[in-house]
């Protein structure tokens, strides 16, 4: 293994880490921005729209970005929209300009975890074997390590203003020296070409398996703590215990899981992943008491762990003439179940209580296991539209 890719691999962990904290630095001071312009329940789900509105528009037009500039080149970019963002969403002095501060830092996040991803992709054609979970363990570390670095601040008394500009320049200053002195030199695969083209049908069901994947994230981290406070009648600090278990076992099992992928095969382990998974969702649904809630919380993040991961990396396999593109189409995809599915299952559990609302999460996570055999590194076509 040459000096350059193995520096390439720690400079993108690094810039995988920053993504995940300056996301977590935003996500656990909600509450303060919110006291801090006075927003009402409803003016703050308007904030929210826009930063998902803003995460899926960059994700439609990434893969073209980074056709056109390349992988290097556009996570500087999306670093500095980033980092940028987070302070222009502490100081926006009114609702409107709070919204367009999400639009901001919402494509910024997706500009850079396409084009990180997209590097990612590259430096492990360059190893030879599995290494992507890797990167996606660092981007689970750097959001407890940003979720940790809010709580410090909240106990200090920090203004949210100080505390984001503060960790935007921080979080900035990191990244660009990761790309500079370690990213991979020279265009891309694919880089030059056609900005846009259909992703090809073999990449769809690798679009169905992180959706599954998002899913099951996006129910855990938005109705994990308030599943254990309805149905197991868990206090704050033990509700709380849910989403850390989660978060924790993903990490441990993100760090180990290419090497399961090497011994085992992408196939199994998907399937193996996805039955963990679902195993974890049906602790949590029958768990009379709390603890057995936050166990099978845990459980539910050993299998998710490696669902998204493995997805992409094989995205990138099958069109590895233009990989960019093919994990933005697979990101966009994934993210759409991330977005989505808290919000079915608010839906649902108006009609039929939390504990049900939450079986879809659990039933579209199993779908995983059926698209398995999809993983398998067959190159997949592509529509291209030239002018």
């Amino acid at each position: 293994m040459t000096r350059e890719l193995v520096r390439a691999r720690w400079a993108v962990s690094v810039v995988f880490a920053g993504c995940g904290a300056a996301f977590g630095t935003w996500l656990a001071r909600v509450p303060a921005v919110q006291d801090r312009l006075a927003l009402t329940t409803g003016q703050l789900a308007v904030g929210l729209f826009g930063l998902a509105a803003g995460s899926v528009g960059a994700l439609l037009v990434a893969g073209a970005l980074i056709t056109r500039i390349g992988s290097r080149a556009a996570a500087v970019s999306g670093a500095m929209v980033l980092c940028g963002g987070l302070p222009l969403v502490a100081i926006a002095p009114s609702a409107p300009l709070f919204v367009a501060a999400l639009v901001v830092l919402g494509i910024g996040n997706s500009t850079l975890d396409v084009a990180m991803n997209a590097h990612a992709t590259r430096v492990e054609q360059g190893y030879g074997r599995p290494i992507f979970a890797g990167f996606h363990a660092f981007w689970s570390i750097g959001g407890l390590a940003g979720s940790g670095a809010d709580a410090l601040m909240e106990t200090w008394h920090v203004p949210v203003t100080t505390h984001f500009l503060a960790a935007g320049v921080v979080l900035l200053v990191a990244a660009l020296g990761a790309i500079r002195a370690g990213f991979l030199p020279g265009p891309d695969r694919g880089q030059g070409g056609p900005a846009f083209a259909l992703p090809g049908r073999a990449l769809v069901p690798l679009g169905v398996v992180a959706f599954c994947g998002f899913v099951a994230e996006g129910a855990v981290n938005s109705w994990g703590a308030v599943y254990l406070t309805e149905i197991t009648a868990a206090g704050p600090a033990v509700a709380s215990l849910g989403y850390f278990a989660f978060s924790v076992t993903m990490i441990v099992v993100r760090l180990g899981a290419d090497r399961i992928v090497a011994r085992i095969g992408a196939v199994r382990f998907m399937r193996l992943a996805s039955a963990v998974a679902v195993g974890g969702f049906v602790v949590v649904l029958l768990a009379p008491v709390p603890v057995i809630g936050v166990l099978g919380f845990a459980v539910v993040g050993v299998g998710v762990a490696g669902i998204v991961p493995v997805a992409w990396s094989a995205a990138g396999r099958k069109q590895p003439d233009a990989p960019g593109r093919a994990v933005a189409a697979v990101a966009a995809c994934g993210y759409l179940g991330f977005l989505v599915e808290p919000m079915v299952i608010g839906a649902l559990a108006g009609w039929v209580g939390l504990r049900w609302a939450l079986v879809s999460a659990a039933v579209t996570t199993g779908v995983a296991a059926a698209l398995a055999p999809t993983l398998e590194a067959r190159r997949a076509p592509q529509w291209v539209f030239r002018p």
